[in-house]
């Protein structure tokens, strides 16, 4: 008995045409296949419970079905689960009762039926695996621009291909009066992304507001960046599209960055979407001011808001929805700006409601003294208001702002205190022992150096030390010196460290000695027969006493450290007397 034969190079040929062409791994189809075959087997001796499995070697594919053995004389033996133990002992003469055993399937025990359900399984299994793939793919990409190939021109839609999938473009959202042709690039953002029982579609546009962002975000580097931030922007297909454009940077003009050098920005957006109009202004969060630059090119004189009817609320509701940010407005232009500012079919109109998002009641100055109304009581109450809400709009962002720098700056300190404990960690793990023993080691030289330096100095001065050593200058010295050494304290290397450091700084600023004070007054002279000549005169020494001189040079740097507790300049009455 034996499985199915795989031709390796055929079977991998295949897989690999899959993995290239519908994007999906070799071993989801191995694992798909395998499946099949088990269901199907399972189906055609009707036994959902069976232990069965597929085994692929790149050659063959077989099937096992494991049995449990079972006592010859037991009531509950189902021959398509369990085996005889005399028949199992023919197999495997080591095979015990409760052990299971493997028996090889011929594929000619599955007829063509259930090998066509399996087939039908695999090609199920596969489509929801793409589905489920383009869903994950493009869910997260909705209003992303998108470049594709046109595939099929129909009346109602287009079909491109967006390389993983075949998109669906309906002609509400194509660009009026543009023609598609097959094999053409086309530019689009993904609309939706939806999952059914056909499989999962992606829908694109053109005729969004959000294609032309998506145009200026390409074309113009400041927007990329961030420096310049579109606002708002309203769109009519073909017509008109109205955006609005901010910056916190002073030095940057966002509707001249918008626009680029000689229109060569908003040129290239504008041949993309076949040369529909673009009005560009700025933003303002005063919506009076807001509203009359999305009105242009028609000149607003006043803007406040439109009486509502309160009548059955109470006054905390009458309060409430006079707060609220969409209250309904007025507009008022003169009477020849009317048409202006309604536009062509009053698409101007419909822009700026779109762009604001609020209802815009658009009426001529005549109209309004008319009815008796008080513009200018009516504008003065408008711009309260808006004061009023441009305040509290910037102290939610002050209050978002100091939240967010408490919780930065408690993340800071428990990142600190977290490395403080380990220092502290380190610090008591380090061994206590051998930094005692190092700082004890300048304790023994203390005495026999402070001895050594009051021979260094001339001869005279050292005779006088000899025959007056009770003198309290000198005896005051000692004890100091003792003071600085610590036995029994412990020492870290942060504090070895900062006291070599002060030692070195105490050698730099001590008193200088006899014998440089002569060197230096003989270089005066030097430098006083120098002067008006074109030549140095250096003094001359004979050998014996550079010798001389470097053998007190190098006592000295042995043993500089005794100036730290003697002061040289107690002594200058006896070297005076010279």
């Amino acid at each position: 008995m034996s499985g199915i034969s795989l031709k390796s190079k055929d079977f991998l040929d295949s897989l690999r045409l899959f993995e290239d062409d519908r994007k999906i791994s070799a071993d989801f189809i191995i694992d798909t296949l395998k499946e099949a075959i088990i269901k199907t087997y399972q189906k055609e001796i009707d036994a959902p419970e069976a232990e069965v499995r597929v085994e692929i070697d790149g050659k063959e594919m077989k099937i096992y079905h494991d049995l449990l053995v079972v006592e010859d004389d037991s009531d509950k033996y189902d021959e398509t689960l369990d085996i005889l133990y005399s028949e199992a002992k023919e197999i495997d003469p080591d095979i015990k009762i409760g052990d299971k055993i493997a028996r090889e399937v011929d594929f000619n025990e599955i007829g063509r039926s259930s090998i066509s359900i399996a087939k039908n399984m695999l090609k199920q299994r596969i489509k929801e695996y793409e589905k489920q793939r383009v869903y994950d793919e493009y869910q997260d990409r909705v209003y992303d621009l998108i470049t594709g190939v046109v595939k099929t021109v129909e009346d109602k839609f287009l079909l491109v291909d967006i390389r993983n999938t075949i998109a669906i473009m309906l002609k509400s959202e194509q660009i009026p009066g543009e023609i598609y042709h097959e094999n053409q690039q086309v530019r689009a953002v993904i609309k939706e992304v939806s999952k059914n029982s056909r499989g999962s579609q992606v829908a694109l546009s053109r005729a969004d507001a959000m294609f032309v962002k998506r145009l200026f975000e390409r074309e113009v580097p400041e927007i990329a960046q961030g420096i310049v931030e579109i606002k708002a922007i309203a769109r009519d297909a073909g017509e008109r599209t109205k955006m609005a454009v901010y910056t916190r940077n002073e030095d940057i003009d966002p509707i001249g960055a918008c626009i680029g050098p000689r229109g060569s920005r908003v040129q290239a957006v504008i041949q993309e979407i076949k040369g529909e109009k673009v009005d560009i202004f700025e933003w303002n969060d005063d919506i009076g001011e807001l509203v009359k630059n999305a009105l242009a090119p028609a000149q607003v004189e006043a803007c406040f808001y439109a009486d509502e009817d309160y009548s059955g609320l109470s006054e905390e509701e009458i309060e409430k929805k006079k707060r609220r940010l969409n209250r309904p407005l007025i507009v008022v232009v003169a009477d020849d700006q009317l048409s202006s500012a309604i536009g062509k079919k009053g698409k101007n109109a419909k822009l700026a409601v779109k762009l604001t998002e609020r209802k815009i009641d658009i009426k001529t100055k005549s109209d309004i003294l008319a009815q008796g109304i008080d513009i200018e009581e009516k504008v003065a109450e408008f711009k309260e208001d808006q004061a009023r809400i441009i305040k509290e709009r910037e102290m939610k962002k002050f209050m978002a702002l100091q939240e967010e720098a408490v919780k930065r700056k408690a993340e800071f300190d428990e990142l600190v205190a977290d490395e403080d404990n380990g220092f502290k960690e380190a610090y008591d793990e380090m061994d206590i022992g051998d930094e005692e023993e190092v700082i004890e080691e300048p304790k023994e030289s203390v005495e026999p150096e402070v001895e050594e330096t009051v021979e260094i100095e001339d001869e005279e001065p050292q005779e006088e030390l000899k025959e007056e050593p009770e003198e309290p200058e000198v005896e005051e010295a000692k004890p100091k010196k003792e003071r600085k050494v610590r036995t029994n304290e412990y020492v870290s290397k942060f504090e070895d460290f900062a006291d070599a450091s002060n030692v070195q700084k105490k050698e730099e600023d001590k008193p200088k000695r006899r014998r440089k004070k002569e060197e230096d007054e003989r270089r005066l002279r030097a430098s006083e027969l120098t002067k008006g000549k074109d030549y140095e005169i250096k003094p001359e020494y004979t050998d014996e006493e550079l010798e001389e001189i470097e053998r007190e040079q190098e006592l000295e740097d042995e043993n500089s450290w005794i100036n730290d507790d003697i002061d040289f300049d107690e002594y200058d009455d006896y070297y005076d007397k010279d």
